[in-house]
């Protein structure tokens, strides 16, 4: 194992809408990653549960509820363990949610008189970027404290979407919440991409969706849908049904293929992204240069 100090990307995914492959897409990007020898941590944000379950977990481990409240996050971190009887893909860990999460922010404003409850993700991150390449913050579709938090502490923002009308509004106040982040508190906050799953083969139906997303997005000055889609696959749910993903049951399949090209978009919008970034002149090279 590499022992070289990270400094994760922290990459929140979400729609304010449920039943839009969120949580598939969150477990599926990481699987792809940690294929490539990513060192990646999935951190379950939603009081369902999703990624717990879908890592073949139950839902009584300790996790997220006590790293938000103040616990040690190394300490609860899990991973592959045959002791444990745990198996999550590979180079992939998850802090695990309970149910309990539903009442963080009730029970942690009943401790914590001064301080926030959006304000207690940051503190977990910091703690652990320096373990991954990539944190993933899979949140529930409303706007709980631990969703708040993922918007406030997250570097980029992956929504998810599938083509249907309600869905793809979705997004709409999805961006604008990213937006209003980032005037209330996140300036950082970027959006990395749409991703188009659940498409079905032989329609045009998501190619429809994915350009008005892309015409929305660019008129807004945003980044749109990936290329990659997701399609619908019945594998996924037979995956999912054994707590594992596709990378795990089915790597030969279609749908991870389209997961690793996915993966590979998401690589370089990022790489494009670093770049733009180094090329920026300094504030110091601005100022020099302005008295030359």
């Amino acid at each position: 194992m590499n022992d070289t100090p990270k400094h994760a990307q922290v990459i929140a995914v979400g729609n304010q809408k449920g039943g839009v492959g969120k949580t598939s897409n969150t477990l599926h990007l990481a699987a792809a990653l940690g294929e490539q020898g990513k060192k990646i941590l999935v951190i379950d944000l939603d009081g369902n549960c999703g990624a717990t379950r879908g890592c073949g977990l139950g839902t009584d481990w300790l996790g997220t509820f006590e790293a938000l409240m103040g616990q040690d996050p190394e300490e609860l971190i899990v991973g592959s363990d045959p002791v444990e009887g745990t198996e999550l893909p590979e180079n992939v860990e998850l802090l695990p949610a309970r149910r309990n999460l539903e009442s963080f922010e009730e029970e942690f404003r009943r401790t914590n008189k001064f301080r926030e409850p959006s304000a207690t993700l940051t503190p977990v991150l910091d703690r652990l970027r320096h373990r991954y390449d990539f944190i993933f913050l899979d949140t529930a579709p409303n706007a709980s404290a631990p969703t708040v938090a993922s918007y406030l502490s997250a570097d980029w923002f992956i929504l998810s979407t599938e083509p249907a009308k309600l869905s793809v509004e979705g997004l709409t106040d999805a961006l604008m919440d990213i937006q209003s982040v980032r005037e209330q508190g996140n300036a950082g906050l970027r959006l990395l991409g749409v991703v188009m799953c659940k498409v079905r083969t032989g329609t045009r139906v998501a190619e429809i969706f994915t350009e008005k997303i892309r015409k929305e997005f660019q008129a807004a000055g945003e980044l749109g849908a990936f290329r990659t889609t997701i399609s619908m696959a019945s594998a996924i749910e037979s995956a999912q049904y054994d707590g594992k993903t596709l990378f795990q049951t089915e790597p030969s399949h279609k749908v991870a293929d389209q997961y690793r090209a996915l993966a590979q978009e998401i690589l370089g919008r990022l790489e494009t992204a670093r770049a733009a970034s180094e090329a920026e002149p300094k504030p110091d090279t601005v100022t020099e240069a302005s008295n030359a």
